[in-house]
C-alpha cells in the first residue's frame, strides 16, 4: 500500500475541519456526559467523537493506494462492511447501538440494509454510488424518525408519508432541540461519507465471475424481500412490529429494520374466505344470538342494560346533538396513584344528573387523532387494519357509512367544526364523503393574512397580538391554540344560528391540549402540580393545568345548553392519552412501559367520556366501552332509530364491551391481545367482514346494512 498527500489547500481544509469539530464537540461534553445518561457509555461516545476529527483530517489529506491484486479483495471487503457503519449511524438517532442488539437481530438488521446496498449495486454497478445513495437516503430518513419522534412520541412509519402536511402543519408548536443523537448522528454521516469516497470498483473481467455479481445480488434480495413481508417467516422468529409501542419496538429491534416491518401492513389482507353476499347473514346471526329479531328494525339490545328492550321515541323527538372530540383529554388519575395540588377535573368528576360517564377505550396513543374519530364516527375498529395506517388518508375515498350519514338520514344538519387548519388529515375531502354538509376550520375565521405571517414567522407573541388587533374582542389563544372555551362560544354561535328547520347536529374536534408541552406561554399559567411523585415532570404538570381549563370550559357549555329549551344532548370524550414523560407513567403503574399487563396497556389508551343532556337521560356510568360503540350509544340515549350496523354493535357489546388496537375484553372481564386465540375468534372474523365490507369493498357494499332506510 503506497500513500500520498494531498494539496496545501487540501491539508489547510482537513486541519480546519479537525480544529473545528474537536471545538464543537468539546464546547457540548454536557451532551455526553450528562448525570442522567449511562456516564460509561456517554464516556465512550465522547471519546469516539473526540477522535472522528483527527480521523476525518486523515481521510481527506492521505490518499491511500492498494496494489492492483489487493484492490477487488479491499474494495468489496469495504463494501460489505459499509452496511455495519450504516446500521450505526441510523440507529444513533434511535438512542440506540449496534452492540446492545443480540447476535439474531443485529444479523436480521444487516440482512435489510444489504438488500439496499445490492439493489442499488445492481442499478449503478458502482461501490462509491451505492454507499452514497443508500447512507444519504437513510441520514434523512433518520431525522424524520428523530423530529417526528421528538414531536409526537411516536416514530415515522410507512403510512406517516400520506400524512406528512399534517405533521408539518403543528410542528411549530414544538422545541428543536441540539441533542447528542443529533449531533453524533451527523459526525458518523459525515464519516461515513468520507470512508465511501475511498472505495474504488472493480468489474469482474470474466463472464462468468460478471454473471455471478449479478445473480448472486439478485437472489439473495429475491430470498429476504419473500421471507420478510410474503410469508410468517420474520413474524415466526419474533420480528415484527410492536402493536402496542412502535417505539419500543423500534428501539429493540432497530429503527428502519422495524420500519421495513411496518411496510408488510399497509396491504389490508381480505379475510379468509370473505364473501360480502355473507355480511347481513353475520348481522342475524350476533342479532339472533343475543335474542333480537333480526327483522324487526325496531327492537335492538339496549346498550346500558343488556335488555333487548331498545326502540326509537315514537313521538318523533329528535334532539339537537353536540359531539366534543376534545384532543388529548384524558384523566391520568385513572391509571395509578394520582394525587394533584388540586382536582384537575372538577366539573367532569361531579357529573351525574343526566349524565352517562365512563371510560372509553381509544385505538391510538400520543397521536392519532383522525383513527379515534373514525372510530367514533363509523362503528368500525380499526384493530382490523394495518397498524400505522391513517384511515383519512389512505381507506376513505368513496362514501362511508357513519353516525353523519344516518343522521342526515333522519334529517339533521350535518356540521364539522375544528378550529385548526381545515387540510389537516385530509379532512377536507373525507368529511363529506362521511355526510357531512359544512367544514368550519380555523381559516373561516381568522384571516389568511394573519395565518400566513404565523406560518412564516413562528412567533406566538407576534400571532396573539395579530389576532388582538384584528378581533380585540375574541381572546382566542391558550398557548398557540384556540382555547377549548374560545371554541365552545364558537359552538354556542353556531347553534344560534342553526337552521331551526332541522334538529341539529354538530362535530367540534378541538386543539386546545395537542402536544408541545415542553414550552411556556406567556398566555398561560401553569395551575395543577403533581404532589406525590418522585420524579420532576413539568409536561406532565402543564398538561394537567390545561385539562383543568378543560374542564372549566366544558362546564361553561353545559352551563349555557342548561337554559336552552330545546332538548339537547352533548357527547363529550377525548381522543387519546398525550405524549407526556415516560417516566411519569412508568411511576404511575409501577412499572416500566416495556412489562405492563395487557390489562395495563388498556388502561394507556383510555380517556373519559361524558354523555349529557338538559333533559332526563338515564344515568349510568360505563368503565369498559370502546370508541366504536360510543354512536351507538349516543343514538340510543337521543331515542333516534338506528341502522342494521348500530344493532349488531349493541349486540356484539354484550359479548366484547372493549375492541380496539391492544386487543379485546370480553363481559367477564377477561383480556386478550389479538395475537391469541380465543373462543371470539369467530365472532371478531364476522366483526371484521363487517368493517371490510364497510370500508374497503365499497363496490360490493351491503348498504342495507350500513345505511338507514335501504
Amino acid at each position: 500500500m503506497h500513500i500520498s498527500f494531498a494539496g496545501k489547500k487540501i491539508r489547510l481544509l482537513a486541519l480546519a475541519v479537525t480544529i473545528f469539530m474537536i471545538i464543537f464537540v468539546s464546547a457540548n461534553w454536557r451532551l455526553y456526559l450528562d448525570p442522567t445518561l449511562d456516564l460509561t457509555c456517554g464516556t465512550i461516545l465522547f471519546v469516539l467523537s473526540l477522535l472522528a476529527g483527527p480521523v476525518a483530517g486523515f481521510l481527506i489529506i492521505f490518499k491511500p493506494s492498494v496494489d492492483d491484486k489487493y484492490k477487488a479483495l479491499a474494495n468489496t471487503a469495504l463494501f460489505f462492511i459499509m452496511p455495519v457503519l450504516t446500521i450505526q449511524m441510523v440507529e444513533v438517532f434511535n438512542e440506540n447501538y449496534i452492540w446492545w442488539f443480540s447476535v439474531p437481530t443485529f444479523l436480521a438488521n444487516y440482512m435489510i440494509y444489504l438488500v439496499f446496498y445490492l439493489f442499488f449495486y445492481l442499478l449503478t454497478g458502482r461501490y462509491h454510488m451505492v454507499g452514497l445513495i443508500v447512507n444519504i437516503s437513510l441520514y434523512v430518513w433518520s431525522l424524520l424518525n428523530y423530529f417526528i419522534e421528538l414531536f409526537r412520541g411516536s416514530p415515522f412509519v410507512p403510512l406517516d408519508v400520506l400524512s406528512f402536511g399534517t405533521g408539518l402543519s403543528v410542528s411549530d408548536g414544538y422545541t428543536y432541540e441540539l441533542s447528542w443523537k443529533l449531533i453524533l448522528g451527523s459526525i458518523m454521516f459525515f464519516l461515513i461519507y468520507l470512508v465511501n469516497k475511498k472505495s474504488v470498483n472493480i468489474k469482474p473481467k470474466k463472464l462468468k465471475f460478471k454473471l455471478l455479481a449479478k445473480l448472486a445480488p439478485a437472489a439473495y434480495i429475491a430470498v429476504v424481500v419473500i421471507s420478510l413481508f410474503f410469508t410468517d417467516y420474520a413474524a415466526n422468529l419474533g420480528y415484527k412490529p410492536d402493536f402496542w409501542d412502535q417505539s419500543r419496538g423500534y428501539h429493540r429491534t432497530g429503527s428502519f429494520f422495524n420500519f421495513c416491518l411496518n411496510t408488510k401492513y399497509l396491504i389490508i389482507r381480505k379475510p379468509s374466505d370473505y364473501n360480502a353476499a355473507n355480511v347481513s347473514d353475520y348481522v342475524a346471526e350476533t342479532l339472533k344470538d343475543a335474542g333480537v329479531d333480526p327483522d324487526d328494525h325496531t327492537v335492538s339490545t339496549n346498550l346500558l342494560t343488556g335488555q333487548n328492550d331498545y326502540t326509537a321515541n315514537t313521538d318523533g323527538t329528535m334532539p339537537n346533538i353536540i359531539c366534543i372530540m376534545n384532543e388529548s383529554l384524558s384523566d391520568p388519575g385513572a391509571l395509578g396513584n394520582l394525587e394533584t395540588n388540586e382536582d384537575y377535573m372538577p366539573f367532569i368528576h361531579s357529573l351525574t344528573e343526566n349524565t352517562i360517564k365512563g371510560s372509553l377505550s381509544m385505538p391510538v396513543f400520543g397521536a392519532g387523532t383522525s383513527n379515534s374519530e373514525f372510530e367514533f364516527l363509523s362503528g368500525d375498529s380499526i384493530s382490523f387494519l394495518p397498524t400505522g395506517c391513517n384511515v383519512y388518508q389512505s381507506y376513505v375515498k368513496d362514501t362511508v357509512p357513519s353516525l353523519v350519514s344516518t343522521l342526515g338520514a333522519l334529517g339533521y344538519s350535518r356540521t364539522a367544526f375544528h378550529p385548526y387548519y381545515g387540510e389537516g388529515w385530509n379532512r377536507r375531502n373525507v368529511y363529506p364523503l362521511l355526510g357531512f354538509e359544512n367544514y368550519i376550520s380555523i381559516e373561516d375565521f381568522v384571516d389568511q393574512d394573519i395565518l400566513d405571517t404565523y406560518k412564516q414567522n413562528n412567533d406566538v407573541t407576534e400571532y396573539e397580538m395579530l389576532l388582538n388587533e384584528r378581533y380585540p374582542d375574541r381572546n382566542m389563544l391558550l398557548r398557540r391554540f384556540v382555547s377549548d372555551s374560545y371554541d365552545y362560544s364558537m359552538v354556542e354561535n353556531m347553534y344560534e344560528n342553526r337552521d331551526t328547520s332541522k334538529p341539529f347536529f354538530l362535530f367540534n374536534v378541538t386543539m386546545q391540549n395537542h402536544g408541545g408541552y415542553a414550552m411556556s406561554y406567556t398566555n398561560f399559567s401553569q395551575e395543577i402540580y403533581v404532589t406525590n411523585m418522585n420524579g420532576i415532570y413539568p409536561k406532565a404538570n402543564r398538561y394537567l393545568s390545561l385539562v383543568k381549563r378543560s374542564d372549566e370550559a366544558f362546564q361553561e357549555l353545559v352551563d349555557y345548553f342548561s337554559n336552552v329549551s330545546e332538548p339537547t344532548i352533548i357527547c363529550m370524550f377525548g381522543d387519546h392519552l398525550p405524549s407526556i414523560e415516560d417516566g411519569f407513567y412508568e411511576e404511575l403503574f409501577g412499572t416500566s412501559l416495556d412489562h405492563l399487563t395487557t390489562e395495563q396497556q388498556q388502561l394507556r389508551y383510555t380517556t373519559p367520556f361524558v354523555i349529557w343532556a338538559n333533559y332526563d337521560i338515564p344515568e349510568a356510568t360505563l368503565n369498559q366501552i370502546s370508541a366504536n360503540y360510543l354512536s351507538t350509544l349516543l343514538l340510543q340515549t337521543a331515542g333516534l332509530p338506528l341502522t342494521q350496523y348500530n344493532r349488531y354493535l349493541a349486540s356484539l357489546y354484550q359479548k366484547l364491551p372493549i375492541i380496539n388496537t391492544v386487543g379485546y375484553v370480553d363481559a367477564d372481564n377477561n383480556y386478550y391481545t389479538h395475537s391469541e386465540n380465543s373462543k371470539y375468534d369467530d365472532l371478531l372474523y364476522q366483526y371484521h367482514c363487517l368493517v371490510y365490507n364497510s370500508l374497503i369493498d365499497r363496490h360490493n357494499r351491503d348498504s342495507s346494512v350500513f345505511f338507514m332506510n335501504q
